[in-house]
């Protein structure tokens, strides 16, 4: 990866959790921001999926495509999260959390090797 796309893709995760950790922040003393009648869970996971897909989308362009796969499943986990939270299933939830996990283990994985 070139030292722009690197910063690029830096970039684009790190807003992600910005965003993710401000929803957080403020929802737990807001309950109603920021999407009335949507959990924070489910912004969370919805802001996620939409970085991590973008983040994705930069290594697989860059031709890093363990990477790109690893990023392209935490997308798959959030957005089942994601799901898990609007039609209210735990199971989805659950499941969501675990592709979760196992795409940034995956990741560090990635890292280490």
């Amino acid at each position: 990866m070139d030292r722009r796309t690197a910063r690029l893709w830096q970039i684009v995760v790190g807003v992600a959790f910005v965003i993710g950790g401000a929803t957080v922040v403020v929802a737990s003393v807001d309950p109603s921001w920021p999407v009335p009648g949507a959990t924070t869970l489910a912004v969370l996971a919805g802001v996620s999926a939409a970085g991590f897909a973008l983040a994705a989308a930069v290594r697989v362009l860059d031709g890093d495509h363990q990477r790109g796969v690893g990023h392209l499943l935490a997308v798959c986990g959030w957005l089942l999260l994601l799901v898990g939270e609007a039609v209210e299933s735990e199971a989805a939830t659950v499941g969501g959390v675990a592709v979760v996990l196992a795409a940034g283990a995956y990741l560090v994985w990635l890292g280490l090797d």
